[in-house]
């Protein structure tokens, strides 16, 4: 009776990383789409491409079907689009 479990299931996704949203942060290179979760607004999260797109979104519970849902607020734009506008939409 010799078997080996392993520690995680091979390919299962890490826990979200909940950082302090920054401008800065939302003007990072990846290598991979990445999101981060804001501390400061529960919900609140960018998700940033290869490209160096970065999106503001939110999750948020619908009252009347008690599911899930996920809004979109806009592209962050260090002019116009930051992240203190987006937390204010949320």
């Amino acid at each position: 009776m010799d078997t080996i479990i392993p520690a995680a299931p091979a390919g299962k996704r890490g826990r979200n990383s909940s950082v302090i949203l920054t401008d800065r942060l939302c003007e990072k290179r990846v290598a991979k789409r990445v999101k981060f979760y804001d501390r400061k607004c529960p919900g609140l999260y960018v998700s940033i491409t290869r490209a160096g797109v970065a999106t503001f979104s939110f999750k948020f519970t619908d009252r009347t079907t008690g599911k899930q849902r996920t809004g979109w607020l806009g592209i962050y734009n260090s002019e116009t689009f930051t992240v203190e506008d987006a937390r204010s939409k949320v």
